[in-house]
């Protein structure tokens, strides 16, 4: 039967090489990453703004945008901001924005282009669901309710 091997390496004079062990990773490491990645990284979307063309070779005519952001003042952290400028949509239309008229933030507030703004939330219940259409130009009509 042969015999099991020893845990470190056996150098040439029959002394055993001493190896060190790997360094574990800290769970809070690994938090502070993702934090790092979420809040911090780049915007939170994969498919950048193109200049994609019609087959004739012109420009879109009409770009509408829609995004479930779960929170407003998150999605600004999250650079969703940056993402809007980029992508410069004629129409955009934000769901579960979790925020009322009378607390939204400034800087979406002072969007350029997009200053026609309908907003959205339940008056009862503060923070819950919420929507938001931001357009370029006048809408030839908005209504709320169902």
């Amino acid at each position: 039967m042969p015999k099991r091997g020893k845990k470190g390496a056996v150098a040439e004079d029959g002394d055993e090489l001493k190896t060190e062990p790997e360094a574990k990773k800290s769970k809070t490491t690994a938090k502070k990453n993702d934090k790092e990645a979420a809040g911090e990284g780049p915007a939170l979307y994969e498919d950048p703004p193109d200049q994609k063309t019609s087959p004739s070779g012109k420009p879109a005519t009409l770009k509408i945008c829609s995004w479930n952001v779960d929170g407003l003042r998150a999605w600004i952290k999250k650079k969703g901001l940056d993402w809007v400028k980029e992508e410069a949509p004629d129409i955009l239309c934000l769901q579960e924005t979790k925020c009322s008229e009378n607390k939204l933030p400034a800087e979406l507030q002072e969007l350029p282009g997009l200053s026609h703004q309908y907003w959205s939330a339940p008056s009862d219940k503060e923070g819950y669901s919420g929507v938001g259409l931001l357009s370029r130009q006048c809408p030839l009509k908005v209504s709320y309710g169902i």
